[in-house]
């Protein structure tokens, strides 16, 4: 692909003589070979450090076309350098540019195919990784939603409570030639029966990963420093202080903005759907709990207006029918933090439409653009709820809540999706906050809003 490019590059320098003038310097095909097969091996080498060529090969779309386009811009800059030193090694500029973009198109292309053609084997049970799950109870819902779906690349082969049969379960797996990989799937495993997981993964040369606690999300965000020739660790609160959060607010405005007049002419059909549908308000307003504060959250209402909560909709008779429905709550029971219904019997026609696009959340941009929320965040939950988990989770409330964010992609696929594996999401994005991971999640999750699949779940 690499070589394409560069055929490509050659063929159009010609045809751009009116953009980048007149071609002083003739370089004919085999002196144009001659330099490019220099090039090409120092480019490999760059991929293969950047992990391009490990034999993991389910990297997501994003995660691949970013180290392509770092390897290409390496492989750029070593040509320029050449070209300072000795312009007639490469005489034209264009060509070095045109390779640039074309290399990055070409070598894009074709991995996608390649990875197309892994899925379809994958399907074929071919080329799978096989993988043994120490399971925990409460993470049998990861398992069952990333593990055993097999365009993940992942076969799962066997699911082993941690007891005293364990390691001969591995070894009996292992001797069949059963595992390539451990996934210790328990977070409330002790930190001793861990290490003899991880000396029986090495010692038979197998990988290991693990579902981490809360605690180990966080600690990945970690700092040396010494006070006084005593070294000491510190946990780093978040990027997003300091620049960080001016850089966050300063996107969070253009992008809303833009969002807000991209959506504008679907406003009116939405508005006028809403009114045939059901009596009452069209943007339906309630107070959520946010950073610091609670604010006035809007969204487009897809409930019937008397069984709606809050200030100027159904009062006291909804209230009473929400606290009705927390006894038949589908996310956790009647103490789960918050509550969430299937076939929510509130929720209007063009309501369920609306929930299942998530066009109803489009107003929820102007809460971006006056500053109350983030475009990428944790969820906004109702105060009520809020109320039932905001001390033992105080850390979301320490940045805005968000339009878009990982729990919420998380959903899309898994709308059972447990509170702690949210808490665990939102964790992780605190403590790894950059602008490059908001570009991913937005891009993301406008992917999904219009090519995904839609969740099969009426909530």
């Amino acid at each position: 692909m690499l070589l394409c490019a560069g055929m490509a590059a050659f063929n159009l320098r010609g045809d751009f003589t009116h953009i980048v003038g007149p071609i002083i310097y003739q370089l004919n095909l085999g002196q144009f070979l001659t330099v490019i097969e220099k090039i090409i091996p120092v480019l490999i080498l760059i991929f293969a450090l950047l992990g391009l060529y490990n034999l993991r090969g389910t990297r997501k779309f994003w995660q691949e076309f970013s180290k392509i386009v770092i390897g290409e811009s390496l492989g750029l800059l070593f040509v320029i350098l050449l070209f300072f030193f000795n312009q007639s090694i490469f005489p034209s500029r264009f060509i070095i540019l045109a390779t640039w973009g074309a290399g990055i198109i070409f070598v894009f292309l074709g991995r996608t195919i390649l990875r197309q053609i892994q899925k379809m084997l994958f399907n074929q049970n071919i080329g799978l990784h096989k993988l043994v799950i120490v399971s925990g109870g409460q993470n049998v819902p990861v398992i069952e939603q990333v593990y055993k779906n097999k365009r993940y690349g992942y076969e799962v082969a066997a699911e082993l409570p941690y007891d005293e049969n364990i390691f001969f379960g591995l070894e009996k797996l292992f001797g069949e030639n059963k595992v390539d990989e451990i996934l210790q799937a328990n977070s409330s495993l002790d930190d001793e029966s861990n290490l003899k997981l991880v000396q029986f993964a090495r010692n038979n040369g197998l990988s290991f990963s693990f579902v981490p606690n809360l605690f180990e999300v966080q600690r990945n965000a970690v700092e040396m420093s010494e006070l006084k020739g005593i070294p000491v660790i510190a946990l780093k609160n978040t990027p997003l202080d300091g620049w960080g959060r001016v850089v966050k607010r300063l996107a969070d405005a253009v992008i809303s903005a833009f969002c807000l007049i991209l959506t504008s002419p679907i406003f009116l059909l939405i508005a006028l759907a809403i009114k045939i549908d059901s009596k009452g308000k069209i943007i339906y307003s309630a107070k959520r709990g946010g950073k610091g504060r609670d604010f006035t959250f809007y969204k487009f209402r897809t409930m019937y207006s008397h069984l709606s909560v809050g200030e100027g909709y159904g009062g006291r008779e909804a209230e009473k029918i929400r606290q009705e429905l927390w006894k038949k709550n589908d996310r956790g029971g009647e103490q789960a933090p918050f509550l969430k219904i299937k076939h929510d019997p509130r929720v209007t026609r063009v309501g369920r439409f609306l929930r299942k696009t998530k066009l109803d959340e489009i107003p929820q941009f102007w809460n971006v653009l006056v500053g109350d929320m983030s475009m990428v965040g944790p969820r906004a939950h109702v105060l009520d709820e809020v109320g039932r988990y905001r001390n033992r989770y105080r850390r979301m409330f320490s940045i805005k809540p968000g339009v878009f964010g990982m729990a919420q992609i998380a959903q899309v696929s898994w709308p059972d999706l447990p509170f702690e594996e949210e808490i665990r999401m939102n964790t992780y994005y605190i403590e790894n906050w950059s602008l490059w991971l908001d570009l991913k999640i937005l891009a993301k999750s406008f992917w999904l809003l219009c090519f995904g699949a839609k969740s099969k779940e009426d909530y």
